[in-house]
C-alpha cells in the first residue's frame, strides 16, 4: 500500500486554494490584459437599440456604421491596455476599426485570405476565368452559412462572389511584399 499523503497539493505553488500571495512566492500573476487573443473572425448579425455596453463610447457612432451587416470582422488584441483590462478587442474590417465586446458576435472559421490581399482565381476545371484580383469585401452567406469574397479586377470590383475554394493567395513580382506576404506558412504564387 502506499503511504497517504496529505500536504501533496499544499506544496504546489499554482494552488487555487490560497489567496494569500506570501504564502508561495513563486506564484505567478498574469494579469487578462497581457494575454494575447489568437485571431479570430466573425460577423455582427445584430445590433441594440440602445446605445451598446459592449462597444467603446468613443467607437459607437463606427460601430452604428458597420453593424448590424454581413461583414467578416478580424477581432484582435487593443493596443491599450486599460481597454484590454476592461475587456475590449479591436474588431477590424479593412481600414475601418472599432473597440468592442465579442457581445452579438457569431464567430466564423479562421479566413487565410484578408481584405486588401491579392488572390488567383483558380480556373476550377474552365469554369472560372483565371486572374490576379484584390479582395475589397469578405462577406457571410446567410443562408448558405459560407464565407463569401468580393474581389476587384484592375479597382473594378466584379459581381460574382467566390468562395475561398475559388482563390489562392499570389503576389505580384517586381513590388515590395507587405509583411503578411513574407509569412512562410503563405502559400502565395507568384505572379
Amino acid at each position: 500500500m502506499k503511504p497517504k499523503n496529505d500536504n501533496v497539493n499544499s506544496l504546489i505553488p499554482f494552488s487555487w486554494d490560497s489567496d494569500d500571495p506570501e504564502e508561495y512566492p513563486s506564484k505567478i500573476h498574469v494579469a487578462h490584459s497581457d494575454l494575447k487573443q489568437p485571431k479570430k473572425f466573425g460577423v455582427f448579425l445584430w445590433w441594440t437599440e440602445q446605445t451598446p455596453s459592449w462597444v467603446h463610447p468613443d467607437d459607437v457612432k463606427t460601430a452604428d456604421c458597420l453593424i448590424p451587416s454581413d461583414r467578416i470582422f478580424l477581432r484582435c488584441n487593443c493596443e491599450n491596455a486599460s481597454d484590454r483590462e476592461l475587456g475590449f478587442s479591436e474588431f477590424r474590417y479593412g481600414n475601418q476599426r472599432f473597440r468592442g465586446k465579442p457581445a452579438l458576435w457569431l464567430e466564423v472559421s479562421l479566413q487565410e485570405i484578408e481584405i486588401g490581399d491579392r488572390v488567383e482565381i483558380k480556373s476550377q476545371s474552365g469554369k472560372l476565368k483565371p486572374q490576379i484580383a484584390s479582395v475589397i469585401d469578405i462577406l457571410w452567406n446567410r443562408t448558405k452559412r459560407t464565407v463569401e469574397f468580393r474581389l476587384a479586377v484592375n479597382e473594378i470590383p466584379m459581381q460574382r462572389r467566390f468562395l475561398d475554394s475559388d482563390l489562392r493567395p499570389a503576389v505580384r513580382l517586381g513590388q515590395h511584399l507587405t509583411a503578411r506576404e513574407l509569412r512562410p506558412e503563405s502559400n502565395r504564387i507568384l505572379t
